[in-house]
């Protein structure tokens, strides 16, 4: 576990949202959790690590929403969904998670890696953003996302407070700036393209852009623009944005998260192998290939069955993993691509689709038998 908790301090240098996270053991007990976890939360570590699931979140919300989820990645599954929760003791909260399976040395899952981020501030804008873009007086009237106008050259025209705090510009500076002074370079001429066509009255659908800060940080955001008309003849822009930072750093985390644990995959020892759910090799890491002396492409070719010197105990495989949900030191005898025979050790579990119906395995093989 240590290496973990140093393999996440470092990621947070890179990514300070990677460090959201916190590792969750087969009995639902959380083991380690980052301090940004914890301040994104608002809990305090000595509360969270070393209870359960169930008594941070409440025991509804566990059995209802979360364990079906964790039971999937322990299965080998990365799994991903956004639900609120009713905390006992506090207002509703939303939350985008991440469930990815650890796997130790030995090629066994003995935890989830958990990225939960409370994102909802932003889930009620983007509701009320929703159910107002229809309307002209809502939008005046949801006054806690910003609003600005422009004038057809795109100069500002007004601003809000929501947009001079979050932009940290003094409402002073907006005087004679432009919406292309905030737009990063790369991204300037797709906002005028965007701006050009709703000077001339077009129905034109929302888009996202990065920009830059008072304190030369770049910031993301969602925005929505009308035309806004005097006698039919558009005179200005109006423009409703929701910062959406949070939601791309996510993203990129999760990106970041991701590539961490294939390599994970990819430097493990042991012969680790993806079929889909009709036992066609999907994907193999270095160790397989070693072990059984194809190629990658070779490999790619082939189906699980075709590794076996009995083909039946390939069906006994695939029938104890859907019966019991893992297969735990399977003996079965492979052979390598030169025929040799082995003694092989298998490990299993099914890989879920969203329906959770399975859609392909995962497996571990290990030779124990060298003689």
């Amino acid at each position: 576990m240590e290496n973990v908790k140093k393999g996440k301090q470092g990621a947070a240098a890179a990514n300070q949202f990677i460090d959201t996270m916190t590792l969750v053991n087969k009995s639902y007990v959380y083991e380690f959790a980052s301090e940004a976890y914890c301040q994104d939360h608002g809990r305090k570590r000595k509360d969270v690590v070393g209870y359960s699931v169930g008594h941070v979140f409440g025991e509804a919300n566990f059995k209802k929403f979360i364990k079906k989820h964790l039971d999937q990645c322990f299965a080998g599954n990365v799994v991903r969904y956004e639900n609120w929760l009713d905390i006992p003791g506090e207002e509703p909260r939303f939350y985008r998670v991440s469930y990815s399976p650890y796997f130790d040395a030995q090629g066994r899952i003995t935890h989830a890696v958990v990225s939960s981020v409370d994102i909802t501030s932003s889930k009620r804008e983007e509701e009320s953003l929703e159910k107002s873009q229809a309307a002209f007086k809502n939008i005046l009237k949801n006054m806690h996302y910003g609003l600005f106008t422009f004038d057809t050259r795109g100069n500002f025209t007004f601003v809000n407070d929501i947009i001079v705090k979050r932009s940290g510009y003094p409402r002073e500076w907006y005087i004679g700036k432009s919406l292309f002074d905030v737009v990063r370079p790369e991204e300037k001429e797709s906002v005028k393209e965007h701006f050009a066509a709703t000077v001339r009255g077009e129905q034109v659908p929302p888009y996202e852009f990065g920009f830059k800060k008072a304190a030369d940080e770049i910031a993301w955001a969602h925005i929505s623009t009308t035309a806004i008309r005097d006698g039919g003849r558009v005179v200005g822009v109006l423009g409703v944005i929701l910062d959406i930072t949070k939601r791309v750093q996510f993203e990129h985390a999760l990106q970041v998260s991701e590539k961490k644990y294939r390599t994970l995959f990819e430097d493990s020892l042991d012969a680790i192998f993806i079929t889909d759910e009709k036992g066609r090799l999907t994907d193999v890491n270095p160790s397989f290939l070693k072990l059984f002396g194809y190629t990658k492409e070779e490999a790619q070719k082939l189906r699980a069955i075709d590794t076996y010197v009995n083909r039946d105990e390939c069906k006994q495989y695939v029938k104890a993993i859907n019966e019991h949900g893992f297969v735990d030191k399977f003996t079965v005898k492979l052979k390598k691509k030169n025929g040799k025979v082995m003694q092989c050790l298998l490990n299993g579990t099914p890989l879920r689709g969203p329906e959770g119906k399975i859609a392909g395995y995962q497996g571990i093989a290990r030779e124990i038998d060298k003689n």
